[in-house]
């Protein structure tokens, strides 16, 4: 079996910035960590991701109503 050719890597790389990059900007502006992106791409554990962030309190929502 060969290695990864350059286009291999590219396309990963094209996937993870299509994938990683708006998914991080949610998660940031949610007043989430954009490391928690790294869940996005793990099979399984980026459906249990949603389901969390869906239930869990919003650091956001911690912050109070002062913000408005």
């Amino acid at each position: 079996m060969g290695s990864f050719s350059i286009w291999h890597w590219a396309i990963v790389a094209a996937v993870l910035a299509l994938v990683g990059v708006p998914v991080s900007r949610i998660l940031r502006r949610l007043g989430f960590s954009g490391w928690w992106t790294i869940l996005a791409f793990i099979p399984w554990i980026n459906v249990i991701g949603l389901w969390v962030i869906a239930f869990v309190r919003w650091p956001k929502d911690r912050e109070g109503v002062s913000g408005r």
